[in-house]
């Protein structure tokens, strides 16, 4: 199922008419102070004194979802470290894409920062979203990875198994109605689904995590895929059941849960949490913000937070391992591409 020319028409026009009212984001220009010049030759001290006021931490993702819940933790440990004050803004739309396409050239002065994750930075690209992927920013830090999508279904579901949904889909073309977000991971993985599992859905644009959780539990949809951390609470008092996760290698927390590459190889995706920098940002701004957050995560409350809400050891990159495992995502998106 091609679904990637509608896909791409229908979101250019939500992203053009988010853009044209505002996109829900803040004026921040009553706090963005002339910081002086930013160019190569100005820059060699750009971080002395840094920070010096509030940093603005733009959420690509709506408020209650996991991009949300781990950007706002990591917030509060970066006050910690830096001293500062640490605001985190929603600009939700387009699985992202919105935020991204506001701010990816914002203000480049050290106090504008994107957290997003993975799945959507990457996604948003490969299903032609958007015309750019991760050098449109200035990368900054890796600070942790998804409990991991999960495909789940309700609890009295008569599917146990992945393959079992999959195979239903085949018997009853159509009629299974599978929920997913325009663009991004879920969407890359009914793709997958489709296309080399022969998969026969009935695809459904349901909206984010949050949106989707609540139409499956009203019977709107049949299955959909979301975070491990977001289903959780009703996997565990027995609202809804995971078949399988999605991640390359079950949560550090859950090591016998199924996985779906058993049922389709290529069906794989490790989703991570993400900070992003405008481009042109100072590369001396940019390394001393991975330096704070590498050292925010290295608490053993942070630990806890991972452990509580991921299901998964902390997962922190320096600079250099930020940028590689951008590279690698980079390619394994592109992957997906003929798919889509």
């Amino acid at each position: 199922m091609k679904l990637k020319k509608l896909l791409s028409l229908l979101m250019a026009a939500a992203l053009i008419l988010a853009m044209a009212t505002g996109c829900g984001g803040s004026d921040t220009s009553s706090e963005t102070a002339d910081t002086g010049d930013t160019s190569a030759e100005g820059t060699s001290n750009a971080a002395e004194g840094w920070p010096d006021k509030t940093i603005n931490i733009y959420v690509t993702h709506a408020a209650g979802g996991d991009t949300d819940y781990m950007a706002r933790q990591l917030a509060i440990q970066l006050e910690k470290v830096l001293g500062a004050t640490v605001v985190c803004t929603n600009v939700e739309g387009s699985n992202g894409a919105t935020c991204m396409q506001q701010y990816k050239d914002g203000d480049a002065d050290g106090y504008t920062f994107i957290a997003t994750n993975t799945a959507a930075l990457f996604g948003n690209y490969a299903t032609s979203m958007v015309d750019f992927t991760y050098d449109a920013f200035e990368p900054v830090a890796i600070y942790g990875i998804q409990s991991g999508e999960n495909i789940v279904v309700p609890a009295d579901s008569p599917y146990d198994t992945l393959g079992d949904l999959i195979e239903a889909s085949k018997a009853n073309p159509g009629q299974i109605k599978m929920g997913i977000s325009t663009g991004g991971g879920v969407y890359i993985m009914a793709s997958v689904m489709t296309n080399l599992g022969g998969a026969q859905f009935n695809i459904i644009d349901a909206g984010d995590a949050a949106t989707r959780l609540t139409a499956l539990l009203g019977g709107e949809i049949d299955a959909t895929s979301l975070p491990y951390s977001t289903a959780a609470d009703y996997i565990e008092n027995g609202q809804m059941k995971s078949l399988a996760t999605c991640l390359s290698e079950p949560p550090t927390l859950l090591p016998d849960s199924p996985a779906a590459s058993d049922t389709i190889p290529e069906m794989q995706m490790d989703t991570m949490y993400a900070v992003l920098a405008p481009k042109g940002t100072p590369t001396e701004i940019v390394q001393a913000m991975n330096d704070a957050i590498v050292e925010a995560t290295s608490s053993d409350e942070w630990k806890t937070i991972c452990n509580d809400y991921c299901f998964q050891d902390p997962y922190v990159l320096t600079l250099d391992e930020t940028m590689a495992k951008m590279e690698e995502q980079n390619t394994l998106f592109e992957s997906f591409m003929p798919y889509l």
